[in-house]
């Protein structure tokens, strides 16, 4: 059995190196130990763990690999939250086929994670808190550690006088598990002092609850897809919670973080307006529209909205770069749709609202038969020539050509427009 053990330098993770080593003693044979430091580069005291670590692993003769992570502090996020991603990004990255990953954490980190979730409105997922098994990378993550109080931790501490470190941002009260573990939780076990097995008690009601509840959804989001969009006339039968909870399974699936309630409910109120309506919900991860019937979910530079363009373009000279990642190009093809002998060396590229105004009716019903979502109009480059100062539309992105330019039999330099998100 292969083990890497997450370690910080401090009291809990040191606890759990030494006892897997302890384990790797009785069973050498048997088990492979080693180490697994992140450091986050956040604070000065870093390469002073970073030191204690690799230097007590050569003295427990534990092979020790070091990460350095990347955080990167996303909108709307805690620098709490940014520091675990990438520190779980570090720990998926290394894991090896079959290997276990084993964190310290204990019930008074499953207390304090159940209450901050309570705190901040969490359903039956987020209440669960940690679970004591979870797939990682090409391996699994375990918490062998998460049923015993950080007192048991402690006194083993002392009694085998491991060495430690102690973290300065603990003291640190802005962050919320430091004001919950420091100024809370204290008054908690005066009361109720045996709240280290009754609230992680009811965080495993909460998982059983929560797994139940994600069998239905799953059930549920395989009914309401149509492709990777949800078809409303679906979701319009059912109740509101249970649409709630298929919306969260959608976003999940799709990668993306849970939104709030209220937004849930934009969401949902979506599916009651009129067919001619556009609604969009724009959140800093992705957007969701209203498209033919069906819910259609756009992230990244795709749910953007772009600025308006209006430029003359060279197109032998290469790519024309538009707004929010775009660009467009001219390849040559032999088997295209596009005369390049017909094409005009320069083109006027447009995109709306310019050029709908330019084209006018005309436009909108092409657009129409080429079934072009509403905000996909307003990014879709339109390429004309202008002669005599009169505009000719030519392209409508690479969806669309006119006749003129269109290649036949005889064309002896065939091509096509290409118009695509830059990687």
């Amino acid at each position: 059995m292969r083990c890497a053990v997450g370690w910080s330098g401090g009291l809990d993770s040191t606890v759990l190196l030494h006892l897997m080593l302890r384990v790797r003693r009785a069973h050498p044979r048997q088990i492979q130990i080693r180490a697994v430091h992140v450091d986050h580069h956040l604070q000065a005291a870093s390469a002073q763990f970073r030191a204690h670590c690799l230097g007590l692993a050569r003295r427990w003769r534990v092979p020790i690999t070091v990460l350095d992570a990347d955080v990167k502090l996303g909108r709307g996020e805690s620098l709490e939250e940014a520091a675990r991603d990438a520190r779980l990004g570090c720990w998926r990255s290394q894991m090896r086929p079959g290997e276990l990953l084993l964190l310290a954490q204990h019930a008074d980190d499953q207390v304090e994670t159940t209450l901050l979730a309570l705190l901040r409105g969490a359903g039956p997922a987020g209440l669960a808190a940690m679970p004591e098994a979870a797939a990682l990378g090409q391996g699994q993550l375990l918490r062998p550690l998460l049923n015993l109080p950080r007192a048991a931790l402690l006194d083993y501490a002392q009694r085998q006088a491991l060495p430690h470190v102690e973290d300065p941002t603990n003291q640190q009260l802005r962050f919320d598990r430091n004001f919950l573990r420091a100024e809370v939780m204290p008054k908690l076990r005066q009361r109720w002092p045996g709240l280290a097995g009754t609230v992680p008690r009811s965080a495993r009601h909460c998982a059983n609850a929560a797994k139940v509840l994600a069998g239905q959804a799953a059930q549920d989001l395989a009914a309401a897809s149509d492709g990777a969009d949800l078809d409303m006339a679906v979701l319009r039968r059912w109740h509101a919670p249970r649409v709630n909870v298929v919306l969260r399974a959608w976003l999940g699936h799709l990668g993306l973080r849970s939104p709030e309630t209220r937004h849930l409910d934009q969401m949902r109120q979506m599916l009651g307006l009129r067919s001619d309506a556009r609604p969009a919900l724009t959140l800093p991860q992705f957007t969701v529209r209203v498209h033919a019937g069906r819910l259609v979910c756009q992230t990244g530079a795709a749910a953007a909205q772009d600025q308006p363009v209006e430029q003359l373009w060279s197109w032998r000279r290469g790519v024309l770069p538009l707004a929010e990642g775009s660009e467009l190009a001219v390849l040559s093809d032999p088997h295209g749709d596009l005369d390049l002998g017909a094409l005009p060396a320069r083109l006027l590229v447009r995109t709306a609202p310019g050029a709908m105004q330019s084209h006018g009716r005309r436009l909108r019903k092409l657009l129409q038969e080429l079934q072009v979502p509403q905000w996909e109009r307003e990014r879709l480059p339109l390429l004309s020539a202008v002669r005599g100062g009169l505009e000719e539309l030519l392209a409508v992105g690479d969806l669309w050509l006119h006749e003129s330019i269109r290649s036949h039999p005889n064309t002896s330099r065939r091509g096509r427009i290409v118009w695509q998100m830059r990687v």
